[in-house]
């Protein structure tokens, strides 16, 4: 089958609440929303498992349905299941991905065993004939965990570019350099295809002058590495969230500042 994966993005931070979870269920969205035929795999790294609950899996099922714990554990192939948007599909999170790190390391080598899952054909739950990722999906985006772990490092592995949301606040900003140094320890030593693909300032409100400040900031330290989209603050993503539902199927979400934010990020990163 002929290949059709265009990119794997790897959404980073080591710090919690910088919008991680939803860049990539707002990204998926809107590429598919612009897109009728684009399929988007996104997976669920997190053991808060919020991506997973925000697609309608049963995260209390887990017993009974495979999650990509059980995959990383053995470097099996990945279940896949369709969420509520049609075009993007979901591997699963569960909780025990906290302790995932020590079947990591009983493996052969432990940063490499989600690129080992990658490579198999994937555990169809969507009776859509999915065989491998790299025939049935143009994108993977994959929600990491806020810590630079074995797992974290398992995505930046297999991915082919790293976005990074920054909200615009002192501890997030001052936290970017370790992320750095992870990205280029995995360019020099796992994976020299590894691309920077943006710096992603998020939760954006522009009328304080320390928030003008951090993004000034920014954008002189790190330069063309920050996305010229910014992701503004919205009360109705969080409104949108309390509902499991992603920004362009709440209030018609799509005349909203945030959700053409992110139909311009998608632009921005996949043309």
């Amino acid at each position: 089958m002929e290949p059709r994966l265009k990119e794997v993005l790897a959404v980073v931070n080591n710090k919690g609440g910088v919008g991680k979870t939803t860049t990539v269920q707002s990204l998926a969205a809107a590429i598919v929303r612009n897109n009728k035929q684009a399929r988007v795999l996104c997976v669920d790294l997190d053991p808060q498992c919020h991506l997973s609950i925000l697609h309608g899996f049963d995260v209390n099922q887990y017993l009974q349905n495979p999650t990509v714990y059980d995959s990383l554990r053995k470097g099996g192939a990945l279940p896949v299941y369709q969420s509520k948007r049609k075009g993007v599909y979901l591997v699963p999170a569960s909780s025990d991905l906290q302790d995932v790190d020590s079947d990591l390391f009983r493996q052969m080598n432990p940063k490499k065993v989600l690129q080992k899952c990658f490579s198999q054909p994937v555990d169809d739950h969507t009776g859509d004939g999915l065989t491998d990722i790299i025939s049935s999906f143009d994108y993977v985006l994959i929600d990491c965990p806020p810590a630079l772990s074995q797992t974290t490092y398992n995505a930046m592995t297999v991915a082919t570019g790293l976005l990074v949301p920054v909200q615009m606040e002192g501890l997030s900003v001052n936290g970017l350099g370790n992320i750095i140094i992870a990205l280029r320890e995995v360019q020099s030593e796992l994976n020299p295809n590894l691309e920077l693909r943006g710096l992603l300032p998020t939760m954006v409100d522009a009328r304080p002058k320390i928030v003008r400040d951090f993004i000034d900031y920014l954008k002189r330290s790190y330069g063309d590495n920050v996305c010229e989209t910014m992701i503004h603050r919205s009360v109705k993503m969080n409104e949108a969230q309390t509902m499991q539902k992603d920004i362009y199927d709440y209030r018609f979400g799509q005349w909203s500042k945030v959700a053409n934010d992110y139909d311009a990020l998608a632009k921005e990163l996949f043309n």
